[in-house]
């Protein structure tokens, strides 16, 4: 009697442990894995007790447990010391599974989630595992699993339909859920359904913005601005982009020149996804990467742009009517510079202008240009339009300004 009480214990204390979906062995965790695939908590063995602890914990809470639905729950360890024994305990737990790599965006502890068929789609780690108390890490782990069954269902409308065009647009809607991974084959499957890319969707999958030789600022912000107008790209995409941007106009412009086209980009930005990575740096691009070009400054390799980009200097004492001299004095440097033209602005209007292009260089130190002031200027700006190379801006001098 008392073998069959005990046997009736012990069945009973496995159905319970079943039904909690709680395994450490990938072939134990394989017989019960459903359609919703594996949440996996890899802890730190050895390493990282609190690592270990935390998993520990949470893999047993019921919240999580809760969040996890019909998916498998798995503890599996990973090892810093990768001895022959520790892989064999590490391939009981993982199976055919895998560890995600080593890639730089996962820490230890976390939680990845697989499909059925072993691909890894979401992870879980840092500061959103770490920080948060159980119900928080319960809400992660249902939001990734629901985003998965979104991704899902948008296959299914993308398999179910022979419309080529709405197939493609399927496909990539599953590729724009956040918080996962793109399906796997997910190009392939695109280009069979729909091999002349008809409607674009398979281009905007493979969009990457990148700087074309002999491009102007103009054309670059004018291909910009139509990649963030596309409603095909994601706003990761549009992101991108504008990061490439700015990183392209601060090497070749500089932060005064390239100062209102990086503040533009930065700002678009920020209102595409404030929360993001790139939204939260666009304050920090527009503090430190932005200057404004004042009079008493001079020249400088940092001031000359790579390309003929106009360049306003502002504070010139320029202000009433007369006739003003602009002098251009080297003081150092290899290259001297090349000044195509001198121009006063107030606002959008040419107030008066010197167009005749000169060098200063060790043969002739300076140069001046005469502006005809034939008013009082109320704002006034004066624009430059320096001609040096990329490759030939290692000069340093004065702009002083004189009425005659």
């Amino acid at each position: 009697m008392k073998k069959l009480l005990l046997f009736v214990s012990l069945f009973a204390s496995l159905s319970v442990a079943e039904a909690a979906g709680l395994y450490e062995t990938y072939d134990e965790a394989a017989k019960y894995v459903t359609e919703t695939g594996y949440v996996v908590f890899i802890y730190p063995a050895g390493w990282d007790k609190y690592g270990e602890k935390l998993c520990r914990k949470l893999a047993t809470d019921k919240a999580v447990k809760a969040a996890a639905g019909n998916a498998v729950i798995l503890l599996a360890p990973i090892y810093q010391d990768r001895s022959e024994a520790n892989n064999s305990k590490a391939k009981k737990a993982m199976g055919s599974l895998g560890y995600p790599g080593d890639m730089s965006d996962i820490s230890y502890p976390a939680v990845v989630f697989y499909e059925k068929s072993g691909r890894a789609y979401a992870t879980l780690c840092g500061e959103e595992l770490m920080k948060g108390g159980a119900a928080d890490v319960a809400q992660s782990i249902k939001k990734r699993i629901s985003a998965k069954k979104k991704q899902d269902e948008l296959l299914a409308k993308a398999n179910a339909t022979s419309d080529p065009e709405e197939k493609s647009r399927f496909y990539l809607q599953s590729s724009r859920v956040k918080g996962i991974e793109w399906p796997g084959g997910l190009k392939d499957a695109m280009h069979k359904g729909n091999p002349e890319d008809k409607g674009g969707c398979l281009a905007a999958l493979n969009f990457w913005f990148s700087i074309k030789a002999g491009e102007t600022p103009q054309q670059i912000i004018s291909r910009l601005q139509a990649a963030v107008k596309n409603p095909l790209l994601s706003d990761w995409q549009k992101q991108q982009a504008c990061a490439v941007v700015i990183g392209h106009l601060r090497r070749t412009l500089g932060m005064m020149a390239g100062g209102k086209y990086i503040a533009a980009c930065a700002k678009t930005m920020r209102k595409l996804d404030p929360k993001s990575s790139l939204g939260m740096a666009a304050s920090v691009v527009m503090r430190d990467w932005v200057r404004e070009y004042r009079y008493g400054q001079g020249w400088s390799p940092e001031i000359i742009p790579g390309s003929e980009t106009p360049l306003l200097m502002q504070g010139v004492p320029i202000d009433k009517k007369g006739t003003y001299t602009v002098t251009f004095k080297l003081k150092t440097g290899r290259d001297g510079v090349m000044v195509k033209s001198v121009r006063l602005m107030e606002g959008a209007r040419c107030v008066a202008e010197d167009k005749t292009a000169r060098n200063v260089t060790w043969s002739q130190t300076e140069q001046t240009f005469t502006l005809q002031v034939k008013k009082n200027v109320k704002k006034p700006e004066l624009e430059i339009i320096y001609s040096n190379p990329p490759d030939g801006r290692s000069s340093w001098g004065d702009i002083t300004v004189q009425i005659k």
